[in-house]
């Protein structure tokens, strides 16, 4: 292993680690005596959570400096040096187990730095990220080495767009590929040379005339479930974009991806004034250079609002496919890619050459693809609501629904309907799981339920008569909350908007002596959680994605608990930890009315409720599970993260 005295300075890498890793890092390589300094620009080594050579390269050019390979050039050019990426399994090694490891064996890159580019080209009047004034950078400075830094990574956005390469297809001819037009030519932002002193000012005054920022960018809160997220954040127009970007990479299966774009765009939702400065986006928690250089392309492009990664997947029939196939209901983005990769194209690939080997639920999804896509109303969903309420009433008299999803967060149009069915007795627990299959037999008789995707039952049942819930329940990728998913068509009145009997000339009626059904097929979801975890279901099936996700992890980090549907599980003990005094024969009602011995009226007209007709007991139950959090109370509609 290097001597410490032999050893050149050396520089943590913050990638996927956060400030009390990093700093943890840092002491323990100070407390074998290296040198490790604050500036990247004064380091020679570079330690960090980085496998491959690709990937140190893009980290070192976010530090602004741009190297090249050291492996491309025989000789290198006098007054340059050369930068070692070093994975941080020597740190683990030498510094954590004191193993004496040579740190030559764990370089992933070296980096031949300054690199020779287009920057190095400029003029001396010319912000490059290898040059910087012994002065403090001014905020013109700043902007021009941001913007560098943008184009490059632009770049390597554009090298990296996946081009569909025509394939052997055994199927029909479809014409010419759409991928082998020649791209339309996109005017990117150009890069700005140094401003003039004038100029300088202009954009330092316009940086000290920015609105405040909120408390928890300032205080780097990472979780969203901490703040609050609109539905009409003021920077809708660029998080639209990102939408796209983040669905492309769903689309190829890039959960790294996926997972960043989500962070990024819930800390943008949660924005509260239109983004106008470069340096907005960079103090947001989960935004860093590659969402400031798409910004950047996104305002200052021409005409604005265009980012080239889009064009050229929008152009692209490898992307468009895979869309049309991962919006099958059934399928999702591997189903969509193994269709792609057999040659299949459209639905009517699929039907003619793919049928009997799609899953009966994918074989409905093709069916009602375009009944599907439609949006449903908020006024639809509330019908839905009622009559699966009113049909559950009639077999467990008292029982109460609420929608959760889209809608609860204030959504006009929904994509499914999700609905919870429960009962405000605690003793009523048994009966809530029992009411599953008598429902679903009792809709399909009915011809509400056209067809049922998926009953989930419990292999045991996740709560006793008494009220008590079993910890930890889990059935393959499903939670222990008994559900049915399934397709839900609203009963045909037999009238047009006129009033009009349309029954009468139809070839359907003629031959089949039945009506065909007008009405649009529906994707509904009915969960039947028992009283006790009603305020757990609610909030696990509210929140938008990244709401959810951040949701979970923070209960871990912060209080070492597991949040699902099913309640709060210490991870320590495995025991539930119980939501309020839990102690009632009622649930809805909050700790004073428990404490005053109020009960829960049996005649559900005298129940309170909303303007929309649910029951305040659901929110009752919600709100004591933020409490028990110690979560600041947020409502649906504050969870819109995305």
């Amino acid at each position: 292993m290097s001597k410490p005295a032999n050893l050149p300075n050396i520089y943590v890498l913050p990638t996927r680690l956060n400030d009390s890793q990093r700093a943890d890092i840092v002491s323990n390589i100070k407390s074998k005596h290296y040198t490790v300094v604050e500036s990247p620009k004064d380091a020679i080594i570079f330690i960090g959570d980085v496998l491959g050579s690709k990937r140190a390269l893009l980290e070192l050019r976010f530090l602004g400096l741009n190297t090249t390979d050291a492996t491309t050039i025989k000789v290198p050019a006098k007054g340059t040096k050369i930068l070692k990426v070093v994975k941080l399994e020597w740190y683990a090694k030498a510094i954590i187990e004191g193993i004496d490891a040579d740190i030559d064996d764990y370089i992933i890159y070296n980096g031949i730095y300054p690199a020779k580019s287009p920057f190095n080209n400029q003029s001396s009047n010319t912000i490059t990220p290898g040059k910087r004034s012994a002065s403090p950078p001014t905020l013109a400075e700043k902007q021009a080495e941001d913007r560098s830094r943008s184009e490059s990574i632009l770049r390597r956005a554009k090298a990296a767009t996946h081009q569909a390469a025509p394939g052997t297809r055994h199927l029909r001819h479809k014409g010419p590929s759409q991928d082998s037009q020649p791209p339309q030519p996109f005017k990117r932002p150009k890069l700005i040379s140094q401003q003039s002193t004038d100029s300088q000012e202009e954009a330092e005054r316009v940086a000290s005339n920015l609105p405040p920022l909120p408390q928890w960018v300032i205080k780097k809160q990472k979780f969203s479930c901490t703040r609050s997220t609109p539905a009409d954040p003021p920077n809708q127009d660029f998080l639209d974009a990102l939408f796209k970007i983040r669905l492309n990479r769903i689309l190829i299966s890039d959960e790294i991806g996926v997972r960043a774009y989500s962070t990024s765009i819930a800390s943008i939702a949660a924005f509260p004034h239109k983004i106008t400065h470069i340096s907005q986006i960079h103090a947001l928690p989960g935004c860093e250079g590659k969402i400031g250089a798409l910004w950047y392309e996104f305002t200052h492009s021409e005409p604005p609002g265009r980012l080239g990664v889009l064009e050229e997947t929008e152009k692209s029939v490898y992307y468009k496919t895979l869309e049309l196939f991962y919006n099958v209901w059934g399928a999702g983005a591997h189903s969509a890619q193994s269709f792609y990769k057999q040659g299949f194209r459209d639905l009517d690939d699929l039907v003619e050459h793919h049928w009997k080997k799609l899953t009966r639920v994918q074989q409905i999804g093709v069916k009602f693809y375009d009944e599907f896509q439609d949006k449903i109303p908020r006024d639809e969903v509330i019908s839905i609501r009622d009559a699966i309420q009113n049909h559950a009433r009639q077999l467990l008299p008292g029982a109460e629904t609420a929608v959760v999803g889209g809608f609860r967060r204030g959504k006009e149009l929904s994509a499914d309907v999700d609905l919870l069915i429960t009962h405000p007795r605690v003793s009523k627990s048994r009966d809530v799981e029992e009411l599953l299959v008598p429902l679903v037999n009792l809709l399909e008789k009915e011809g509400l339920i056209t067809h049922v995707l998926t009953i989930h039952q419990p292999s045991r049942f996740v709560a006793t008569t008494s009220g008590d819930v079993w910890p930890k329940r889990s059935h393959h990728n499903f939670d222990g909350i008994p559900k049915v998913l399934c397709v839900w068509q609203q009963p045909d009145l037999g009238e047009d908007e006129e009033g009009d009997s349309q029954m009468e000339g139809l070839d359907e009626k003629r031959l089949t002596g039945k009506r065909k059904n007008p009405n649009p097929h529906r994707r509904v979801d009915i969960l039947f959680p028992p009283p006790r975890c009603a305020g757990s279901t609610l909030t696990s099936w509210s929140g938008a994605t990244t709401f959810e996700r951040d949701l979970r992890k923070y209960v871990k980090e912060w209080k070492y608990w597991k949040f699902s549907s099913e309640g709060v599980t210490d991870r320590a003990s495995g025991l539930r930890v119980p939501v309020g005094k839990e102690k009632g024969e009622f649930i809805g009602l909050t700790e004073e009315d428990e404490n005053n011995g109020v009960e829960v009226d049996d005649n559900v007209d005298n129940r309170a409720r909303r303007e929309d007709g649910e029951w305040i007991g659901w929110d009752v139950e919600e709100r004591k599970l933020f409490k028990l959090l110690e979560l600041e109370w947020r409502e649906p509609t504050e969870r819109c993260t995305g």
